[in-house]
């Protein structure tokens, strides 16, 4: 098909700039903002609209930059870890953007000749043929030899004439002073003395964002663009190394350590409020711009301890970023809410003037534009002709194909077969990506395909402790409660101190109507790990289903002590409230839910309960409408949306959605 019409208003921007910065958090953001430390950011919150952004699950960079560049989940856009066997079966490679199996955004703006500027976006290397300039993740990761750095990967700057006055661009470790480093360590003077001081590690980290923001800026200044993303992934490497110095001071630090290091997280942040100055600059006030991030940071208590074992990287990942928008085309002084990292590229193809396709899952943030009329959907943009700046599809192989042709060129004898230790590493990275796909599936409530992937594991894999309690959570969303208590059982045979387990149980004992025994379980895990907000939901549920409500908002309470932005928490005490006649505390609740998370039915169902008993029927059906657009198998909406529309005197349709309600299985 032919590429869709643009349709531009007035009040569209001339051209739109993405920024991201990784695991950027509001958490850390707003006290700084507060203290007049990060201006430029705080300048943009008020010139135009900000909230939080939900991220989507397994919470790994390169599955939700990609999620975000093409408003796909990673079933669709074929990016599944950060590692992949390179295709000639020798091995594994970072992951690559011909691993990329759909068109990203600046890929729908070649179709139209519009210019794109994408530097340092996560998997997007080897650097795409696009219209305009790209540089790939892999132009920052450089070393130094005799003084000079290295040089640079093949085919990560596109186009190719570029590279002499890039290369020059790359800011070298050696080149970040001690004025550079004081701010992050005050005390560098003193520490260069010690052998296990981080200085190098900082130098380094500074280096590789200073080389992406020199790139991006040059990029920037040297021709026009109509869409430029630059992707810092600073804050979150910064994060890694330092946010465990950050204050308040965690047990396990020692005080010289968090004297020392304790400045770099604050720090890393007026850094990017600096560079986000510049970029404002120059991109100018004709440009929308936008500021995101994939996920948060964990950076108070609940900051994982390595001492309990929870040291992963992806345990410090906090499940909300950041949002923050100016420029023409944006509300300004407004806030954000219920936004995900799936509505990113539909936003970014609405301010151009064009239309999302049905095969995106997210949505248009329509509430964010000044002239929110949103286009109708196509069915899909993989769809339409022509030239958009991928690579041919030879480039474009998949990974588990590669093994998999790899192996039978070996059994042709085209071959010899790779040496043990290196098949072992192609199959664990193959291994390990097909269950971050799992997860996603969970994430996206495809229990059951997800279950199907699991049992085809190969053994080693599908029986790890891991798998199967996955396997108990799709077992328990599709009601398979024999085989769940099978699998949970096994499990706690083979490791009777696991928490998630035990908590398990409780859900399957709830879900088989014995409160009593659901409990038990429960109450033993609250008593041996207080810390986890999901157990204190699961009580506060059972509580619920007895009818203690008093108890069920006393345990949601707890939830909430722990983690202040739980959506479950909310929607829990939300409903307890409202069984105790307290509607006007049960909407605010529900409220907040649903401002945190926009795709969560229950939210929108007790809104408009909560609505409706305060008698404001109106409002009550447009939430209502909004519930059982999100889930029509909700038996309990589509009967308390019959009773909204029989107290508005629109008999017809009570009976319609009674009817609907009739037809759903209990």
């Amino acid at each position: 098909m032919t590429p869709p019409t643009r349709k531009t208003t007035e009040s569209s921007p001339r051209r739109v700039l993405l920024v991201g910065w990784d695991a950027a958090d509001w958490q850390m953001i707003h006290p700084l903002v507060e203290q007049g430390l990060m201006p430029t950011l705080s300048g943009m919150m008020q010139r135009g609209v900000w909230g939080n952004l939900a991220t989507t699950r397994p919470i790994l960079s390169p599955m939700l930059w990609n999620t975000i560049a093409t408003g796909k989940r990673p079933i669709d856009h074929g990016v599944h870890g950060f590692t992949e066997p390179d295709p000639n079966g020798q091995g594994v490679r970072p992951v690559h953007s011909t691993s990329r199996k759909c068109k990203a955004v600046w890929n729908l703006l070649t179709h139209y000749g519009l210019r794109s500027n994408i530097v340092g976006w996560y998997a997007s290397h080897p650097a795409e043929p696009i219209a305009g300039a790209m540089v790939s993740n892999q132009f920052e990761q450089f070393g130094v030899e005799g003084g000079q750095p290295t040089p640079l990967p093949a085919s990560c700057v596109h186009p190719a004439e570029l590279v002499p006055e890039l290369a020059e661009l790359r800011v070298l470790p050696g080149e970040i002073d001690p004025g550079a480093i004081l701010p992050f360590v005050p005390g560098a003077a003193e520490l260069i003395a010690k052998s296990d001081h981080r200085l190098g590690k900082l130098q380094h980290l500074l280096s590789q964002t200073a080389t992406v923001h020199a790139t991006a800026t040059h990029l920037f200044a040297k021709d026009d663009w109509d869409f430029a993303a630059v992707y810092y992934e600073g804050i979150d490497r910064f994060g890694h190394e330092f946010m465990e110095f950050h204050p308040p001071k965690m047990d396990q630090v020692s005080e010289e350590d968090f004297e020392a290091y304790r400045h770099c997280m604050t720090g890393a942040y007026r850094f990017h409020d600096m560079m986000l100055q510049t970029l404002l600059e120059q991109a100018g006030e004709e440009t929308a711009v936008l500021l995101i991030s994939d996920h948060g940071y964990y950076n108070d208590h609940l900051r994982p301890d390595p001492r309990e074992g929870m040291a992963g990287p992806v345990e410090w990942h906090r499940p909300f970023g950041v949002f923050a928008a100016q420029g023409p085309g944006i509300r300004q002084g407004s806030r954000l809410y219920g936004a995900g990292i799936l509505d990113i590229t539909p936003t970014v193809l609405q301010l151009f003037g064009l239309p999302v396709a049905y095969d995106m899952p997210g949505r248009v943030l329509a509430e964010i534009l000044e002239e929110p009329s949103i286009q109708e959907r196509i069915e899909s943009w993989e769809e339409v002709d022509g030239d958009c700046g991928m690579h041919p599809n030879e480039l474009r192989v998949d990974p588990l194909e590669s093994q998999a042709a790899m192996e039978q060129l070996v059994a042709l004898g085209y071959v010899e077969a790779p040496g043990e230790d290196i098949e072992k590493t192609v199959r664990d990275t193959i291994a390990s990506n097909e269950f971050n796909l799992i997860q996603s599936l969970v994430d996206s409530q495809r229990n059951a395909e997800a279950i199907e992937r699991l049992d085809a594991l190969e053994p080693a894999v599908r029986d790890s402790s891991a798998a199967q309690t996955l396997l108990a959570t799709c077992l328990l969303a599709t009601a398979d409660k024999k085989r769940a208590r099978k699998v949970l059982e096994a499990l706690t045979s083979a490791s009777p101190g696991l928490t998630r387990t035990r908590m398990m149980l409780g859900a399957l004992e709830f879900a088989e109507e014995n409160p009593e025994a659901a409990m038990e379980h429960l109450r033993a895990v609250a008593a041996s790990d207080p810390r986890l907000p999901g157990l204190h939901n699961k009580l506060g549920q059972v509580l619920i289903a007895t009818k203690q409500y008093g108890e069920a908002i006393t345990a949601f309470d707890k939830a909430l002590a722990i983690d202040g932005d739980s959506p479950l928490a909310f929607t829990g005490r939300a409903r307890a409230r409202l069984e105790l006649g307290d509607a006007q505390g049960a909407l605010d609740d529900a409220l907040i839910a649903a401002e945190l998370v926009h795709f969560l039915p229950r939210a929108h169902y007790l809104i408009g309960r909560a609505l409706a008993a305060l008698d404001k029927p109106a409002e009550a059906l447009e939430a209502l409408e909004l519930c059982v657009r999100q889930a029509p198998g909700m038996k309990a909406a589509h009967l308390e949306l019959a009773n909204v529309y029989r107290s508005l005197g629109q008999v017809e349709k009570s009976r319609e959605a009674e009817l609907r309600a009739s037809r759903v299985l209990a």
